[in-house]
């Protein structure tokens, strides 16, 4: 039920995206810096981030709840949020950059 209603509204996230993108942030988890020229796809290229994950009741189209993060960074975390007991068993530390 929360894919399809992630997935409802295209505009309202293009929008959120394009707003991070524009502000430059660096990714909020592992606080270094995104390339935003990089394609989709690409580990270390931008990806909205749901701080609350959707799935955990997060509010799709709210923008106090997305933030930049690398694509690999946004994998790693996964469902997880800020003081789940699993959130310290896979720190995300970025150790080279490409």
């Amino acid at each position: 039920m929360s894919r399809q209603r992630w997935s409802s509204n295209g505009n309202a996230t293009r929008k959120m995206r394009a707003r991070l993108r524009a502000e430059g942030r660096p990714c909020h988890l592992c606080k270094q810096p995104i390339d935003y020229s990089l394609p989709p796809g690409d580990p270390w290229s931008f990806e909205l981030d749901h701080v609350v994950p959707i799935a955990r009741g997060g509010d799709p189209y709210d923008y106090t709840n997305v933030d930049a993060a690398h694509r690999i960074c946004n994998q790693r975390k996964g469902c997880r949020m800020p003081g789940d007991a699993s959130a310290t068993a896979l720190p995300i530390v970025r150790t080279r950059l490409f």
